[in-house]
């Protein structure tokens, strides 16, 4: 029976009602600017934060609780843009995480017939089969993957189990930004110029970036809502986990990037209204206007994007960590980078603030009190006044009859003096 999904990405916006995952980097966000602030990035933080949580809410509850342990206590969440402080430190990490396509080759652009290249399995497809096979390698699974040689892509770089996971988790969230799958004729969408909301940037930076910010500073309610849950694409969700058991992981990861090859083509590459090509031999002159009604179609796509990247991310860890074998798998990372660097060195930092703060207070405690005159009057003249009161009403009580007899007595004792004694005793 088919059950009405209120949350499918075409009724996203009303999805901002639904409860949400706290994000504290929107709380951190000048701190985690800091930290991820790259060159070349693929989804911004924000978008790898979202596929993160959308990952984390189709996560079985055993792949959590591996997960938790090789890192340390964080989610996908929090490390879904890992990846890219690695290409920060190690610039060659970079290639990792593109397929980048040649229009030359048989097909041309955007044919039946789609050439990357990637040579010596330095690219993204051949990366994620990489990183996947060698986790599973260690936990006693038999299966063949592509090698690479890390040496040709950063010199001394070397990935401990739970960097492997980071790597999967960035790369699957790459995988699914359509100008990471681009062509080498426009560079991925870099040299391709469109004009979106009073600016001119290139096409690349509105997949990436501008749609992003779009949402979350013109949305903000909606982005910190519950658009992020699995639900919202629950069919594509159970079909994936269905083809994932009949063809396997490889051949899924070959239809992945084929499915983000084709979006590409008909959707990034091309302008959502017109239905005219923005690259290619047949491309319009640019740049393209970008309008709200061509964002808002772009919009959707996008928003779409993330979700199935997050449930996708949750397939494969579930299927790495509900095995067995996840138990063998190290918790801890080997690969440092400057942002982990520059952490250490806040970290170090606030350290020294606490001692500082603690021997403050302990001098504090130890110090002798000091007697303080005007002080000491005050608090006398106080006393002066309400110590009087005080046994007033604790003796006669709040009743004003009781004060007004005490009041009649005492004026009648003034007035009415008792008669001197003569002195002599009563016989």
């Amino acid at each position: 029976t088919h059950i009405h999904n209120p949350c499918q990405p075409s009724n996203l916006i009303h999805c901002s009602s639904l409860p949400s995952i706290m994000r504290l980097r929107s709380l951190c966000r000048p701190a985690l600017a800091a930290c991820f602030a790259l060159p070349v990035a693929a989804f911004d933080l924000e978008a790898h934060d979202a596929i993160g949580q959308t990952c984390a809410s189709a996560m079985d509850q055993e792949a959590i609780k591996q997960l938790k342990r090789m890192l340390d206590g964080q989610d996908a969440s929090e490390v879904a843009g890992w990846g890219h402080q690695v290409d920060d430190t190690f610039p060659g990490m970079e290639r990792l995480h593109f397929q980048v396509h040649d229009e030359k080759a048989d097909g041309g652009f955007c044919g039946p017939t789609k050439s990357a290249r990637c040579e010596d399995n330095i690219c993204l497809l051949q990366s994620i089969k990489h990183f996947y096979g060698k986790v599973l390698a260690d936990e006693g699974r038999r299966t063949d993957y592509p090698a690479i040689d890390y040496s040709k892509v950063a010199k001394g770089i070397k990935f401990a189990d739970a960097d492997l996971l980071k790597m999967l988790i960035n790369l699957l969230g790459d995988l699914h930004q359509p100008l990471h799958v681009g062509y080498a004729g426009d560079d991925n969408g870099r040299n391709i110029l469109v004009k979106f909301r009073g600016q001119t940037i290139s096409l690349y930076d509105v997949w990436d970036k501008a749609i992003s910010e779009a949402v979350r500073t013109h949305e903000s309610n909606f982005w910190l809502g519950g658009w992020t849950h699995v639900r919202a694409v629950g069919d594509e969700w159970e079909k994936d986990k269905k083809l994932w058991k009949e063809d396997g992981p490889f051949k899924s990861f070959e239809r992945w990037m084929d499915e983000s090859v084709q979006f590409a083509c008909e959707k990034a590459y091309t302008h959502p209204i017109t239905g005219k090509k923005l690259a290619g031999p047949n491309a319009v002159e640019g740049p393209a206007e970008i309008g709200e009604d061509a964002y808002q179609e772009w919009r959707q796509l996008w928003l779409k994007q993330i979700l199935i990247a997050g449930e996708r991310t949750a397939i494969v860890l579930n299927d790495i960590l509900d095995a067995k074998g996840a138990a063998r798998l190290a918790k801890g990372g080997k690969v440092q980078t400057k942002a982990d660097e520059d952490k250490a060195k806040e970290m170090a930092e606030w350290e020294k603030e606490r001692i500082k703060r603690q021997k403050e207070e302990r001098k504090t405690r130890t110090s002798p009190p000091m007697f303080n005159p005007s002080v000491f009057l005050t608090n006398l003249s106080i006393a002066v006044v309400t110590i009087p009161i005080f046994l007033v009403v604790a003796n006669h009580g709040l009743n004003p009859a009781t004060y007004a007899a005490l009041i009649k007595s005492l004026l009648d004792s003034t007035n009415n003096p008792a008669p001197k004694s003569s002195g002599k005793r009563f016989e």
